[in-house]
């Protein structure tokens, strides 16, 4: 009975210790980066994640001067998520919006912005516009990890006293 009640106390932690699963996906880096000017509108823009995001639901949307330029659906490799742009699209000011399901099932969402001087159409744009850049909002990040990390706890002093419960059991019908 020691050695079943040792055993589930053992795979209970296991089981029961946070890790950094609880933690979502972020935007590590992107190309081009935000609020940046690049010379040459690039033919596609690179989204690089902390994680593999699934391919479920993976959206992104690149708008310029002339409204959305993206390109069909969005590739992911590995920590890559890749978005074409039309070929047609203008230089100028360029805002990219993400929508991807992290590896642990959560949707990340965000924005980016760029200025392209000149456009995959030949177009060029006045150098130096400003880039309207949204500052980053506070995520409720925090607050959805209290809700694991008080039910890890929780249930790690509740098995722990069962645990001790089984062993103590064990060892007075030893006695016995």
């Amino acid at each position: 009975m020691r050695r079943l009640a040792s055993a589930l106390l053992a795979l209970g932690l296991l089981v029961m210790v946070p890790s950094a699963a609880f933690a979502h996906d972020v935007l590590e880096r992107t190309n081009p980066a935000d609020g940046t000017t690049v010379t040459h509108l690039p033919s596609s823009v690179v989204l690089t994640f902390s994680e593999a995001p699934l391919t479920i639901g993976a959206q992104v949307v690149v708008t310029g001067p002339s409204g959305p330029v993206s390109s069909g659906a969005p590739t992911i490799k590995g920590r890559d998520v890749t978005q074409a742009i039309a070929a047609t699209a203008p230089g100028g000011d360029y805002t990219v919006s993400y929508r991807v399901t992290s590896d642990d099932g959560h949707p990340v969402t965000g924005t980016f912005s760029f200025h392209a001087t000149t456009g995959l159409d030949g177009s060029t744009a006045t150098a130096g516009a400003t880039v309207h850049v949204k500052p980053v909002a506070a995520t409720d990040d925090q607050g959805s990890l209290l809700v694991p990390i008080l039910l890890t706890i929780v249930g790690t002093v509740v098995l722990l006293g069962v645990g001790g419960f089984l062993v103590l059991r064990g060892r007075e019908a030893d006695r016995a």
